[in-house]
């Protein structure tokens, strides 16, 4: 991506966050209002002069905050951002330096806004600067506190007995943000990737697009010798095609010799995908995303989502019964290893079908709710192919046998996806499989009728060189 637009997503994001500092700065100035109220009322006392300060500092901060957001200089934004943040560490801090307030918690504000910049450094610096007027706090509130103005303690030893407690708890105030802000900015990274992925195929496309208007009067006056050509063209792509899906079924079948279950697994999906890509279509979701051209782009990719456990140990892949919690971790690596894999295919149709390819292998374990892997992302920001693909992996794992488990019903996969609309997956595909009921039911039998024998003989052949296998029956309980 350039850097010019990569320039322009982090100016913006800094005006937004900017915008809502300065949203919490005029908020917290009521805080010192509400004081002075009870106060009033008797309900409390808070100094009036106290909350006094606290007000116009508030309101003082939050103005030039207000005056800097509405400037177009860039400089002025990252001034604006600096003092926000200052401001509302500030704001923390007089709240804290008298012993009527008891803050705990509210010493973090600041570093967890500050991760939202994308900006480690920030974030870092933030911390260290709101841990120091923690113990600058601590230190003005010692005399204030009434063991102290009882006479029982010191102010010097009620600031250090507390100090450790301080500083114990900003070491974990540092390694959340810290890995907070890490994570953020590798996410983005890792969506910067994604798009620098499909402007490169845009960017060639557009490239083509030119080159043929460039042309278009030579081809015209040629039209009959192109019409020919056009003719020899459609039948050699028609060819082309048909080969490019035997190479990727050749592909799929050469995974079959290392997953038991992956060989049908790919194909069901495959099946599945196209299934929901046209009932989405029929009931107006994506319907312009979703042509037949992208419908058979999707079912043919859906056949390679699963290519990444070819670098997963075979021993783990075809484990018989559930996986531990290591092998569970060393499993969760296939979606990256197969994006990794695909890295290296040779560009289909534009590019296009390597990227959709890239995407499914990628996010087809990321949830709607976010609780996915690898990268926990969710709703629209996950491509929609891997959106639809992740529906028909679960279909099937579901309805399939697997060495780990027994399948389920029709039924219950239905209930499943009926339960996980809106939190697993996105609400509109998991209505399309719910509605998808009785043409799944028939798709299920006859790929158990038709594969039974052909599996069996596969099984009887793993059991031959898979001793742990031995005992496993299809429909075993």
């Amino acid at each position: 991506m350039p850097i010019t637009e990569e320039d322009s997503f982090f100016t913006e994001n800094i005006v937004n966050i900017n915008k809502r500092i300065t949203k919490i700065l005029f908020c917290a100035s009521l805080v010192p209002i509400i004081f002075i109220i009870l106060t009033q009322a008797g309900v409390w006392y808070v100094p009036t002069g106290y909350a006094l300060m606290i007000f116009v500092y508030t309101v003082l901060m939050a103005t030039v905050c207000l005056i800097l957001d509405k400037t177009n200089k860039k400089v002025l934004h990252y001034v604006s951002m600096y003092l926000g943040l200052v401001a509302i560490s500030g704001f923390v801090f007089l709240m804290g330096i008298k012993g009527i307030i008891v803050l705990t918690i509210s010493w973090a504000f600041a570093p967890f806004i500050s991760c939202l910049y994308y900006n480690l450094s920030l974030t870092r610096i933030t911390t260290i600067i709101n841990f120091i007027l923690t113990v600058l706090a601590y230190w003005f509130r010692a005399p204030s506190v009434m063991l102290v103005i009882n006479g029982i303690q010191t102010p010097l030893r009620w600031f250090i007995e507390n100090v450790p407690g301080v500083i114990i708890e900003f070491v974990f105030v540092f390694l959340i943000t810290d890995f907070l802000s890490k994570r953020t900015y590798q996410t983005f990274r890792r969506l910067m990737s994604i798009n620098a992925d499909k402007d490169g195929a845009y960017k060639r496309l557009n490239e083509k697009t030119l080159e043929q208007f460039n042309t278009n009067k030579e081809l015209q006056e040629k039209n009959v010798y192109i019409e020919k050509l056009n003719a020899e063209l459609n039948s050699k792509n028609a060819g082309l095609n048909e080969n490019l899906h035997k190479i990727i079924e050749f592909v799929v079948t050469c995974l079959g010799y290392y997953d038991l279950f992956g060989v049908s697994h790919s194909y069901h999906t495959g099946k599945y995908v196209q299934e929901i890509c046209k009932k989405l279509r029929a009931g107006g979701h994506y319907t312009e995303e979703l042509t037949d051209e992208e419908i058979e782009r999707l079912m043919l990719a859906a056949l390679l989502h699963d290519v990444g456990k070819a670098r997963v140990p075979q021993t783990i892949v075809n484990k018989f019964g559930k996986y531990t919690d290591d092998e569970y971790e060393i499993m969760k690596t296939h979606p990256m290893e197969g994006r990794k894999i695909l890295e290296s295919m040779p560009p289909v149709d534009d590019g296009q079908f390597n990227i959709t390819a890239k995407e499914m292998a990628l996010y087809h374990h990321e949830r709607w709710d976010g609780s996915g892997y690898p990268y926990g992302i969710s709703g629209e920001t996950i491509p929609l192919c891997a959106r639809i693909m992740a529906a028909a992996d679960v279909l099937d794992a579901l309805i399939s046998p697997r060495l780990y488990k027994e399948p389920v019903t029709v039924d219950d996969a239905i209930k499943i996806f009926e339960e996980g609309k809106g939190k697993l997956f996105d609400p509109c595909i998991a209505e399309a499989v719910v509605s998808l009921k009785n043409e799944i039911i028939v798709i299920d039998r006859d790929f158990k009728t038709y594969e039974a024998a052909d599996f069996a003989d596969t099984l009887e052949l793993w059991k031959k060189y898979h001793p742990e296998l031995k005992d496993f029956k299809i429909g075993a309980k």
